[in-house]
């Protein structure tokens, strides 16, 4: 039977999005991070069945809800909402100016303009605000209180913290079975044609599942006379989820890798490589992290 698309409406709104959303939020303070607005879209229209939203910023006015209502039964709480950032800058939009400013009696972050001409004193209550936010212990018991039911994490598979999140079988031992035909095929792909991936680059040996000291596996490596590149590959079975999971893959494998290597001037890369485009706050979070993307068709002509 087809779900009905559910119209982006204040109503609905406040109640099919912002108890959802207020988990997400409590499971980001929990593992002590964030979601940006372009997240939180993309999630309400596939896992909650919304139709298009539109801006991702219209959630704000979710966000907004949520800290009244949290405040309605709990005084001076902390800024729960402060963890929904925009994915330019991860810091909250300015809608959360007058939370801010009330919470750290600081009338001028309420201010027209603020967030944009002083960046940088934003981001230090941004960060005071986050700071409490984690520290608190009982986000499971507000939400309770708030909407009526027990707090319980997303398990879904667009869940990146999930240990079932994701929709690609890549052989992680995440209890989701063993490498599924088209990680596999990708991953041969990437190994037999580094000049499809990197046309400039002189790669003189290539491997696959290479073992690292951490206790990892990394999918592909390129060994050139000067630089060493991990390549982590997300094939077209993978959902949202799991390709934030390859861009922190990416990072460690680059962190281990560079500890590995004797040499003080190993030049380390770790690439993720999808047969998809990256969501907008994905690509954004790639780039905060320096982790290098090659979007790739292996069925075309390289």
């Amino acid at each position: 039977m087809t779900r009905i698309p559910i119209k982006p409406t204040n109503e609905n709104f406040d109640k099919y999005a912002e108890p959802v959303l207020a988990r997400w939020l409590i499971e980001a303070a929990m593992n002590r991070t964030d979601i940006t607005y372009g997240e939180a879209m993309l999630r309400l229209e596939q896992q909650v069945g919304f139709s298009s939203i539109g801006r991702a910023t219209r959630l704000g006015y979710c966000a907004g809800q949520i800290i009244h209502n949290i405040q309605a039964n709990f005084p001076d709480p902390p800024l729960l909402n402060a963890l929904l950032v925009l994915q330019e800058d991860h810091m909250p939009s300015t809608g959360a100016g007058s939370f801010l400013a009330a919470h750290f009696n600081q009338p001028r972050l309420a201010s027209q303009g603020f967030r944009d001409s002083k960046p940088a004193i934003w981001r230090e209550y941004f960060e005071s605000a986050a700071e409490e936010v984690y520290a608190f212990p009982d986000w499971p018991r507000v939400y309770r209180k708030v909407y009526g039911t027990p707090y319980k994490p997303d398990t879904s598979k667009m869940s990146p913290s999930s240990p079932t999140g994701g929709a690609e079988k890549d052989g992680i031992a995440r209890g989701r079975g063993g490498e599924g035909p088209n990680h596999k095929a990708l991953r041969l792909w990437v190994k037999a044609n580094p000049a499809a991936v990197f046309p400039r680059l002189q790669v003189t040996r290539t491997d696959t599942e290479i073992d690292l000291l951490s206790g990892d596996r990394v999918d592909v490596v390129y060994y050139a006379p000067e630089r060493t590149i991990a390549l982590e590959v997300k094939s077209k079975d993978s959902n949202e989820a799991d390709l934030t999971r390859g861009i922190y893959q990416c990072v460690k494998y680059r962190a281990v890798m560079q500890a590995m290597d004797p040499r003080d001037d190993a030049d380390i890369w770790a690439v993720l490589v999808t047969e998809q485009k990256l969501p907008g706050y994905l690509k954004e979070l790639a780039k905060r992290l320096e982790v290098p993307h090659k979007l790739v068709s292996p069925k075309k002509a390289t």
